[in-house]
């Protein structure tokens, strides 16, 4: 939890606005959860109340209605937009795959294209469509089960229940009728949990998410009497969560000699997510054929969507035996946090796009590159699928009910949902069946390997909740003061041609780079004396890195003092009195939306005769440490002369602690893991 408020970590907070409940919504499948276009209502009005929904019509004619993946497509060609400014053309050569997805085989129109049965917004956020009753029970006394269904499989399991209502079945002399909701399945499990509502106000019977991400999140949360309770009937439909990317980027990485299947490893560096040790996959000299910071990482919010909350599993799972893992694992959610999306559909519109630093690539649900490509891009996607595995999204049948009739009619809803017709028409959404067979239509050409990616282990329930929970602290914003000793030891030589306080300021200056513009920096420098009796000195003070200071923005203004950061010529180190100046400064100047924290840069024990000693300093930290007002100090020591005992007393009075390295190497991965130590605030 928080401490701020009762809501899980893991929850969303602020969810996107609706047009209330007349809104109408337009459904384009895992690759448009939250569009809403204009001028379209009628169909779905009519399709809610039972009415046959007229044939739609392509987007961009007539009134912008969505494609129907179960009905005949209109075969007006659309005409070709801009391709991706850096991509060169593909020719003939598919590299990870390739050409354009034909439009139909078999008689099927290719991709969730969208809005199979019209999906209305019914009661605000996460709550979309309601399915007719069929021809089945009418009468009072049909029992009615609710079935909450995530947007993107919600066409299928529609159909499926309009011929479960048809064939009329019954529990205990009561026919049965499911009624569907195409609903969020974060707002679900927002409603689960019991600490709080995000649009969704009656627990449903049967809720269908897109992953058991979700039901391994609200079971055993407490809310709602729901711990351990939920009865699960298996999946309907599964999408590995795979890396898009523009078909022309895709065939230049094969030119370079990349593997079909690279390793998440190289992906990730690529994207910028590393511990930036030397000789590390961020500087692209560990044998990677792909160029460092070559792509620009979009991931949809972990906090509302299964593939975000994926992607933090996959990294979790591929980082939990590596020794720097936890400080690398920090690395991957700055990236994250930096490439949020608004939606899986938002992550695909840089592909048709120029961008003249990095090229855009996305982790997506293969279903949603499926998807775009049906929709005939000028600028295709391809899906990568790396060699470790990947985490597949998996849409289970989950009973919530305790009513002994709605389990038994559940029961019977799960055999239809599970029927080859309802197979066929998850498939036909770009879906593959629960066993991984693939729709016909996976092929190169259409940017998909029909053969299925290999499956990483299933994360446990514990471990969802701890990475979710890691998740919301790390994405916290940063406020932080950092302070580098500039004592005469830090002159010192620690590799050819580089000081310790060089050293020191390149890690600093890297560790900039990773901070998103919302975070709050200061930089402050210390010695003796600094200025007359004072120890430390202000270069820049704390405030937010994007703020403009006259004619530069902060962040500039701190780069700018790291150039000039010269050691004092026989400087000692004033430790005791500078931390204790810090420490009270972020405390006085807290701000609670922020994790509060001071890093200390040293290469020493404290040398000021004139100062406190270590007894009053921590008899001064313990009595102002406020844990309503959490300031938590983490201590970095570089080289032999460092007391590290010293260092961590005071760091660990607040919830810190203190990291020593011998090597330049060895303190740029130690900042990493010095920063992620507030995933485990206040009880560390």
């Amino acid at each position: 939890m928080s401490g701020h408020d009762d809501v899980p970590d893991w929850a969303p907070r602020n969810l996107p606005e609706t047009g209330g409940p007349e809104a109408p919504f337009t459904f384009l499948g895992a690759s448009d959860p939250g569009g809403v276009p204009d001028g379209y209502e009628g169909v779905h009005r009519r399709a809610a109340h039972g009415g046959a929904p007229r044939r739609p019509e392509p987007p961009g004619k007539g009134t912008g209605e969505p494609f129907d993946a179960f009905a005949e497509p209109d075969r007006t060609p659309r005409p070709p937009g801009p391709a991706h400014a850096a991509a060169k053309p593909a020719g003939k050569r598919r590299g990870f795959g390739g050409g354009r997805p034909p439009r139909r085989v078999g008689g099927i129109l290719l991709g969730p294209l969208a809005g199979a049965i019209g999906l209305v917004l019914l009661t605000g956020l996460g709550v979309y469509a309601v399915t007719a009753a069929g021809g089945g029970c009418s009468g009072d006394d049909a029992l009615d089960v609710g079935v909450a269904a995530a947007p993107d499989v919600a066409p299928a399991v529609i159909r499926a229940a309009r011929r479960f209502n048809d064939a009329k079945h019954e529990v205990d002399g009561r026919c049965v009728r499911a009624r569907v909701r195409a609903t969020d399945p974060a707002a679900v499990a927002t409603l689960l949990s019991g600490k709080g509502v995000a649009g969704v106000t009656r627990k449903p019977d049967v809720w269908i998410p897109d992953s058991s991400l979700w039901t391994k999140l609200a079971d055993g949360s407490g809310g709602n009497g729901t711990s351990g309770e939920f009865t699960r009937l298996g999946g309907i439909a599964s999408s590995p969560i795979v890396l898009a990317m523009p078909r022309g980027l895709a065939t230049q990485l094969r030119n370079l000699g990349a593997p079909e299947q690279p390793s998440w490893k190289d992906l990730l560096a690529a994207a910028g997510t590393a511990s930036n040790a030397e000789d590390g996959p961020a500087t692209g000299t560990d044998g990677s054929v792909i160029p460092p910071r070559l792509f620009r990482l979009q991931v949809p919010d972990p906090g509302r969507s299964a593939t975000g909350m994926g992607s933090l599993m996959l990294a979790d799972a591929l980082l939990a035996k590596d020794p720097g893992g936890e400080a690398m694992f920090a690395g991957v959610v700055r990236t994250i946090r930096a490439g949020v999306a608004a939606s899986v559909k938002a992550e695909f519109i840089a592909f048709g796009q120029g961008d003249t630093d990095r090229y855009p690539v996305a982790l997506a649900p293969e279903q949603a590159v499926y998807g775009y490509n049906a929709r005939r891009p000028a600028e295709p996607a391809v899906a990568v699928y790396p060699a470790e595995g990947t985490i597949f999204l998996d849409h289970p049948v989950t009973v919530l009910s305790k009513d002994a009739a709605k389990v038994s009619a559940a029961r019977l809803l799960g055999k239809a949902l599970l029927d080859q017709a309802t197979r066929a028409d998850v498939q036909r959404l770009g879906f593959r069946a629960p066993g991984g067979a693939a729709p016909a239509a996976f092929t190169a050409r259409t940017g998909l390997n029909p053969s299925p990616p290999k499956a990483l282990p299933e994360t446990p329930a514990a471990g969802v909740r701890r990475t979710m929970q890691s998740w919301a602290q790390l994405s916290l914003s940063i406020r932080m003061l950092s302070i580098i000793d500039v004592s005469g030891s830090m002159d010192e030589t620690v590799a050819p041609g580089v000081t310790r306080l060089q050293s020191t300021v390149r890690t600093a200056q890297g560790g900039l780079s990773l901070l998103p513009d919302d975070s709050e920096l200061g930089q402050w420098i210390f010695s003796t004396k600094l200025e007359g009796d004072q120890d430390w000195r202000e270069l820049v003070g704390v405030g937010p890195l994007n703020e403009r200071l006259g004619s530069a923005t902060r962040r500039q203004l701190v780069l700018s003092a790291f150039a000039r950061i010269r050691a004092k010529k026989h400087g000692d180190t004033g430790l005791y009195d500078t931390v204790m100046a810090a420490f009270d400064h972020m405390k006085r100047t807290y701000k609670p939306e922020y994790v509060n924290s001071v890093l200390l840069w040293t290469d020493g024990k404290n040398e000021d005769p004139d100062g406190p000693s270590l007894e009053e300093t921590l008899d001064h930290m313990r009595r102002a440490y406020d844990p309503e007002r959490p300031v938590q100090v983490n201590m970095v020591g570089y080289g032999s002369g460092v007391d590290v005992n010293e260092l961590r007393q005071i760091a660990q009075v607040t919830h810190g602690d203190a990291y020593v390295a011998e090597t330049p190497g060895q303190i740029q991965g130690i900042f990493l893991k010095a920063v992620s130590r507030r995933v485990c605030e206040p009880d560390c």
